[in-house]
Parts: C-alpha cells; sequence; structure tokens
C-alpha cells in the first residue's frame, strides 16, 4: 500500500491531546501544526477526558512531572484507549528517580500505550525497571549509550515483548521494534541534540502521524459498518439507536509501527535540512531550531520518500 504520510496528514489534520512539559509545550504545538495536525495541550484533571474524547491521539509526555499531572495522565490515556485513539508515552527522565519510575509503570499498567519513544537509557531504564530492577545510570534526561547495536536491538526488543507497545529508540541511528518489524532509521542531525525539546517535538509527531492513521482507520470502519447495516435485514437496519452507536476502531500494529518509522524519518530528514541551512548560513542553534520548523512545514511526501534512510533488519 502507497503511503502519503505528509499529504494525507495535512488533509486530515488530526487532533493531537498533548499532556506534556512545560518546558517545551510551545516547540511540540509548533512542530504539530507544521506538519498538519492541529495540538490541544490541555492538562487539567476536569477536562482531559473531554478533549481527548475530541481527538484522534493522545501523547504522554513526562518531562516536568508532578502528581497531578499522572492522574491526568490516567485518565486521558484510559478514555483515548476506549476511543481506540493511539497512546504514544514518552518517559522523559525516567532514569532520573524513582518517582519517575513508578508513575511510568504506572502508566504502562493503567493505559497501555500503543507507543513508547525514549533515548537508549531511558529505554533500557524502563525495561529493567518492568523486571523490578534499578536503572544502571542516572543521567536525567540525556542519553548515556551502554553497548553497541546488538545491546541496543536487544534492549528495544525486549521493552517491546513486555509491553505490547511499538518502542521507537532514538540514537545516531534510531530503532524501532514492533510485532512485525525492526527498522533501523538512520536520518538526523547532532544538531538535534543541542535544542531543548528535540525528542518532545518527535512524541507530538508520532501522535500527528499516528492520528492520520487513526482517522483513515475509522473512516475506513464506518464504510464497513454503513455496509453491513445495508445488507442487513431492514427493521435491524432502522434500529433508533443507531445513529448514537460508535464505530469502533482497532488500528493494525503493522500500521502504527510504519506510521512510526515514517515520523522518525520526517523529523530526521527536517534535522538534517536545518544542519544544511546552518553550515550555509553560519547560523548557530538558535537559528537550527527555526530551519527545523521552517523544514517541517515544508516537508512533503516527494522529499520524506527520497530523503528517508530505513532499513527493516
Amino acid at each position: 500500500m502507497t503511503e502519503y504520510w505528509m499529504k494525507d496528514l495535512r488533509e486530515r489534520a488530526p487532533r493531537v491531546h498533548c499532556i506534556t512539559n512545560y518546558v517545551t509545550a510551545g516547540d511540540v504545538a509548533n512542530l504539530v501544526l507544521a506538519a498538519g495536525g492541529s495540538p490541544i495541550m490541555a492538562q487539567g484533571r476536569r477536562e482531559v477526558e473531554d478533549v481527548t474524547s475530541i481527538c484522534h491521539s493522545l501523547v504522554l509526555n513526562m518531562g516536568t512531572l508532578e502528581k497531578r499531572t499522572v492522574k491526568a495522565m490516567l485518565l486521558a490515556g484510559r478514555r483515548a484507549k476506549e476511543l481506540g485513539h493511539p497512546v504514544i508515552l514518552d518517559p522523559v527522565g525516567v532514569t532520573s528517580s524513582s518517582y519517575r519510575r513508578q508513575s511510568a509503570l504506572g502508566v504502562l499498567e493503567g493505559v497501555k500505550p500503543d507507543i513508547i519513544r525514549g533515548n537508549e537509557s531511558e529505554i533500557r531504564a524502563l525495561e529493567q525497571a518492568l523486571r523490578g530492577l534499578e536503572p544502571g545510570n542516572t543521567t536525567g534526561v540525556d542519553a548515556s549509550p551502554a553497548g553497541g547495536e546488538a545491546e541496543r536491538l536487544g534492549a528495544v526488543r525486549a521493552l517491546a515483548e513486555r509491553t505490547g507497545a511499538v518502542v521507537v529508540m532514538t540514537g545516531a541511528a534510531d530503532l524501532i521494534a514492533g510485532h512485525t518489524h525492526i527498522y533501523r532509521i538512520e536520518n538526523g542531525s547532532p544538531m538535534m541534540g543541542r535544542i531543548t525539546g528535540g525528542g518532545c517535538m518527535l512524541g507530538g509527531l508520532l501522535g500527528a502521524f499516528c492520528g492520520s492513521v487513526f482517522l483513515e482507520e475509522r473512516e475506513s470502519a464506518r464504510k464497513a459498518e454503513t455496509a453491513g447495516r445495508e445488507s442487513a435485514v431492514q427493521g435491524i437496519a432502522a434500529r433508533s439507536d443507531g445513529a448514537s452507536r460508535k464505530t469502533a476502531v482497532r488500528i493494525p500494529r503493522e500500521r502504527l509501527e510504519a506510521a512510526a518509522a515514517a515520523a522518525v524519518s520526517a523529523h530526521g530528514i527536517c534535522g538534517e535540512t536545518a544542519e544544511a541551512c546552518v553550515r550555509r548560513t553560519g547560523a548557530g542553534t538558535g537559528s537550527f531550531r527555526m530551519y527545523f520548523m521552517d523544514a517541517m512545514s515544508r516537508l512533503d511526501d516527494e522529499a520524506l520518500e527520497r530523503g528517508k534512510r530505513i532499513e527493516i533488519l
């Protein structure tokens, strides 16, 4: 199946509910907008379920964690799962404290996210925590590479198997472990690690791509449901409560894997484009951020197809 990721995303304009950290909320919202999505940055406990209900995906980012935020994540996450919305968890800094680890484990158990995105240290720490172990490092929000390619593959596979989620491990080469494939993606720029929020923005972008897939699957389900009703007995098809029933949506895991790979590659391509602009102009990291956002707003499917460096292992 041919995917027109950027075209479809911009035409569908999925609403992405982001419960994210205050350090990078503006950047996340702007990147979702640049990609073609519509961000809603709501985290009050009294409204998160309602907001989730009108959106098409949910991003849970633990960057600036508080007790009330964890409660909001659980409320929104459970509502999203009821509706079939894809949920993306970003366990930022899970190596930093036992409170973060326990909170992340609570979200994993209470929500069962569809995608988990983290750097190598965060993915390793989360997988270790699920086994009742303390993390081997305390690096805060920064990655601390602990092994070679085989060790990284082992860690990302292990977390995917334990959680049932598609796991995205970012690094010099990004790894994605799903149920059917392991992807290795080599798009990106070292300068992406020199600005705040690169990973958080990727979480929002994953929400936008997965939200677009949700809308496509929902439309397909509605068409199938309509066809089924039209072929049924007239009396059953005309039930009075038919208009109020919600169409069930189940996104195939392979579609989530593909969406994650496309989002990670798009994110990296925009980093490469921004770095080229910086080198050409002699600018610095502030301009890199601006060029990165510009690149996302101009990215199309031709550029994505031409620039992606994705290997299926």
